[in-house]
């Protein structure tokens, strides 16, 4: 025979049990949600790092290509724009796309550049972004201490410390200016520099002109080595070393 079965229901919860455990999943959400959120973001700064050694990569075969003359940043220069030169060594053989016009959308760009290393996955979502920024400054001056226009060329040779001069970096311009410097990853910009190698600096600060490279931030003194590369203007200023 079998034995006779209960006909009490099954147990369910109770409400502090159910408490409990919603509780519990609260408590696991609290620790887990922060913790993806800060590894999402640590991929997207690598992709970013990752796209800009690429860049600087980039910017070294053009070097050596062309008798040792840097890129530009005028966008009136007919040859030689920064952008145009590095995506032909980048994607050889595929058409230059444009630049959306200003204003325009995040979408706009991420449409345009969004699978190249033209684009940070930081990038903010306002009018007319811009995901990476060529030195404004990167260019010879006139006697008078201003960029010529349309800009020429920066003879590699006559950059005093590649390895202290920025050319390329976060910024929300299709040039880097020392206003347009942004900290996207984490408060910091990365940065490379002349030489080809990336690195990671705070912001520039009004009130911090000149800092110390201990203090690892962008000067924010136009008229200094980091910024212009030469040691002296071309009318002979001699220029705040970084």
């Amino acid at each position: 025979m079998h034995p006779a079965r209960s006909s009490r229901p099954p147990r369910a919860f109770t409400l502090i049990e159910l408490l409990t455990v919603i509780a519990i999943i609260g408590i696991l959400a609290a620790i887990i949600i922060p913790v993806v959120g800060s590894v999402r973001n640590k991929a997207r700064m690598a992709t970013s790092m990752n796209n800009l050694r690429q860049l600087g990569s980039a910017m070294q075969i053009f070097v050596n290509d062309n008798k040792q003359t840097l890129p530009v940043n005028s966008a009136n220069h007919t040859t030689h724009y920064w952008y145009r030169e590095l995506w032909r060594i980048i994607y050889a053989g595929q058409p230059v796309p444009a630049i959306p016009t200003v204003p325009d959308t995040r979408d706009r760009y991420i449409e345009v550049f969004g699978n190249t290393v033209f684009f940070t996955p930081l990038m903010e979502d306002v009018p007319s972004p811009r995901a990476y920024g060529y030195n404004a400054y990167l260019s010879q001056f006139t006697t008078a201490g201003v960029a010529t226009n349309p800009a020429t060329p920066l003879q590699f040779g006559h950059v005093a410390n590649p390895a202290r001069t920025v050319a390329l970096g976060d910024s929300t311009s299709i040039n880097l200016f020392r206003s347009t410097a942004t900290g996207r990853n984490d408060g910091l910009v990365f940065c490379v520099f002349v030489d080809g190698h990336v690195d990671k600096l705070r912001p520039p600060e009004t009130a911090n002109p000149n800092p110390s490279a201990e203090e690892r931030r962008m000067p924010y003194n136009e008229a200094s080595t980091f910024w212009r590369g030469v040691p002296r203007a071309a009318n002979g200023t001699v220029l705040t070393v970084w």
